[in-house]
C-alpha cells in the first residue's frame, strides 16, 4: 500500500472485508495493525501524504469544538456506525481537498524492494497478542473502549499488509485462519461471523468479559485442546471436586 490515504480508500470500498463491518471505530485499529506488521518485518510505518500535524490543524480549523480523534467526533454527532463512517470520509476528502498543498507524495521504496524470502521477522503477531505487559495488560490503551472488535480489526489489519508485501504463509495468517475454523467447530451458532462478535455475543454484550472469553478460547486453542473441549472453569472444578476426594480418602 502506497500511502495512509489509499489505505482509508481501500477501507472506504471495502468495510466488510477489512474491519468487519462498517465501523469507523475499527479504522484505527486496523491502521495500527497495519503498521505493526510493517514494523515487525522491518519497515516504517505508511505514509501519510498529509501529515498528522497538518491533518490536526486543519481538524482544528474546522471543528473548532473536537478535541478527541476524528473518529470519535463523528461518533459523537450521528445517530450510528454507519453515518458516523460515512462522515469520517466526507471529511477525509474534504482535508485532501482544502490541503492539497501540503500534500506529500512519496514512493513505497521500502515495501517495493521488500524480499520476503530473504526478510526477518522480529516479532510475531501471537507473540504480542500473548504479551502480558502490552495489549492484553492495557486493551483500553489500544483500543479505547472497544476492545475485542479493536483486537479483530487489528489483527486483520495485520494480516493484510503482510499480504500487501507479498508474505502468504506466516505463521500468523495460519494460526489465526486455522482458530476461525477451531472456533466455527466450538461454536456453529456463529460460524461466518468474525470472532469479535461472537465473543461479544457469549459475553452477553460486556466487552471486557469477550476480551477475556477471546483469551480463554485462543489459548486453548493454542495448547492444541479439541474444539469440543469444556471451558477451563469446568475444568477447574473437576480437578477441585478430584482434588477434595482425594484428600477425604486419605
Amino acid at each position: 500500500m502506497s500511502d495512509y490515504e489509499s489505505l482509508l480508500e481501500r477501507i472506504r470500498q471495502s468495510p466488510k472485508q477489512h474491519l468487519g463491518q462498517t465501523s469507523v471505530s475499527k479504522i484505527r485499529s486496523y491502521t495500527m495493525g497495519y503498521d505493526f506488521a510493517r514494523q515487525f518485518w522491518g519497515l516504517p510505518a505508511v505514509h501519510n501524504r498529509l501529515s498528522w500535524d497538518k491533518y490536526r490543524e486543519w481538524q482544528e480549523s474546522k471543528i473548532h469544538l473536537c478535541r478527541q480523534n476524528l473518529q470519535s467526533f463523528c461518533l459523537l454527532i450521528c445517530d450510528d456506525e454507519k453515518q458516523a463512517f460515512d462522515l469520517f470520509f466526507e471529511f477525509q476528502d474534504l482535508a485532501l481537498e482544502e490541503c492539497r498543498a501540503d500534500l506529500v507524495i512519496k514512493e513505497d521504496l521500502e515495501a517495493k524492494n521488500f524480499d520476503p524470502a530473504t526478510a526477518t521477522k522480529s516479532r510475531t503477531l501471537i507473540d504480542f497478542i500473548l504479551d502480558k505487559e502490552t495489549i492484553r495488560k492495557r486493551p483500553a490503551m489500544y483500543f479505547g473502549n472497544n476492545q475485542i472488535s479493536g483486537l479483530w480489526a487489528m489483527c486483520n489489519g495485520f494480516l493484510c499488509a503482510e499480504k500487501d508485501l507479498g508474505i502468504t504463509d506466516s505463521s500468523d495468517s495460519m494460526n489465526l485462519e486455522l482458530f476461525q475454523l477451531w472456533l466455527d467447530e466450538r461454536y456453529p451458532i456463529a460460524k461466518g461471523q468474525t470472532w469479535d462478535k461472537l465473543f461479544y455475543f457469549e459475553a452477553l454484550d460486556y466487552d471486557s468479559g469477550a476480551f477475556e472469553q477471546f483469551y480463554e478460547n485462543f489459548e486453548m486453542f493454542l495448547e492444541g485442546k479439541n474444539s469440543d473441549a469444556p471451558p477451563r472453569w469446568i475444568e477447574t472444578v473437576i480437578e477441585n471436586i478430584k482434588k477434595n476426594s482425594k484428600d477425604q480418602t486419605e
